[in-house]
């Protein structure tokens, strides 16, 4: 039978060991594997949410990726190494090799497979345009890595249209959303209230502007003294050290399970995300799947999700009187917080479900193979 009048065989490659990039290769290998055949090559230590890990469904082959930089660095050079991936190639016999995240071995990964190993290779670029403070080495490696996959696939449209004024070729990339991170809610508790709370989520990184926020929260938190600020996620504080001293401040600096992560979104009735730059965000759906009112900022792809006064408050990067108008509007109108979270929840059940994406990305697949058959 010729692989493009069967369902095509897809190898996911995500070598993140934990975080929002595994967190989507997760959900999505979990909906790919109800519509055709999926193996996996996945880190030894990735700490996966899904439980279907746990079932034969799904074929998964284990990377030891070693321990700190120079520990990775050491087994990209592993013959181990190596021997996995060509078992992942030789017992599973996909059509296409697709990797799913951002990650120094990429380069290497991507070649064998490409060139080597000769199968079609797609790419999912979560972040086309790189934020601030990312490392000049992944830079090197993600620059590099980019110039190899068949096809690409981004999140938003405007992530579209920047590979395309780099010179891609708009029918060899596929857009789809950010899926809706509702596996976050398999861990709430019935029994914990949203609190007068805003929350910020998520690693902690300059571009996503939390000084903005602390700066605001000063004023607003001050007239509002019920309310606090929590501030959720790994990451350098030492800049903010000014702010942190407010009573009203809560500060979990730390990565969270997912457990924390339920009760952090259950306890906030505010999300905020004053990002000064992004090209989409995780954190949007995890708050639409808690039906939490959500401020950010008018910038890259997060107006695909947030629409102004429907699923959430949008606002201008970089102001702090336009983010403390909108965390004073929310704060003193609690039927607005409920109207915008309803229609968040609602947005992203319609929208963003795992189903409707892993849909799209078959039948990219099935295009992809139809080319290759025409030897296009």
């Amino acid at each position: 039978m010729n692989s493009t009048d069967r369902n095509p065989k897809i190898l996911i490659i995500c070598m993140t060991r934990r975080g929002g990039l595994l967190q989507f290769s997760d959900c999505l290998v979990k909906n790919l594997a109800q519509l055709c055949p999926v193996a996996v090559v996945t880190a030894k230590n990735a700490e996966h949410s899904e439980a279907d890990w746990d079932q034969n469904t799904i074929a998964k082959f284990v990377l030891d990726m070693g321990e700190g930089k120079k520990g990775t660095f050491k087994k990209l050079f592993s013959l181990e190494t190596w021997k996995t991936l060509s078992r992942a190639l030789n017992e599973f016999k996909p059509d296409i090799v697709h990797i799913t995240s951002a990650q120094e071995w990429n380069p290497f990964i991507g070649f064998y497979i490409r060139f080597i190993r000769r199968k079609p290779l797609v790419y999912t670029i979560h972040d086309v345009t790189y934020h601030e403070g990312i490392p000049a080495y992944f830079q090197i490696t993600e620059s590099l890595f980019r110039k190899i996959p068949n096809d690409l696939i981004v999140l938003t449209q405007k992530g579209k249209e920047q590979l395309i004024q780099k010179g891609k070729k708009a029918d060899r990339i596929l857009v789809v959303p950010h899926g809706v991170y509702d596996f976050f809610t398999l861990y709430s508790k019935a029994e914990i209230e949203p609190q007068p709370q805003i929350l910020f989520f998520g690693r902690i990184e300059p571009y996503k502007g939390l000084e903005i926020l602390l700066k605001a929260a000063e004023k607003v938190l001050k007239e509002h003294p019920d309310w606090k600020l929590h501030v959720a996620g790994g990451g350098d504080l030492a800049p903010y050290q000014q702010y942190l001293s407010n009573p009203q401040l809560i500060v979990t600096n730390r990565f969270l399970s997912n457990e924390e992560v339920a009760i952090a979104m259950q306890q906030a009735s505010i999300v905020a995300l004053p990002y000064l730059s992004a090209s989409q965000s995780g954190v949007i759906p995890t708050a639409f799947a808690f039906r939490k009112a959500v401020i950010a900022t008018n910038v890259g792809g997060i107006p695909d999700m947030v629409k102004n006064m429907e699923t959430g408050i949008l606002i201008p990067p970089n102001n702090v009187p336009a983010l403390e108008k909108a965390l004073n509007l929310l704060i003193e109108s609690p039927e607005l917080r409920r109207r915008l979270g309803e229609n968040g929840y609602r947005f992203a059940h319609e929208e963003l479900g795992w189903g409707a994406i892993a849909k799209k990305h078959v039948a990219f697949y099935r295009n992809i193979l139809d080319r290759k058959k025409k030897g296009k």
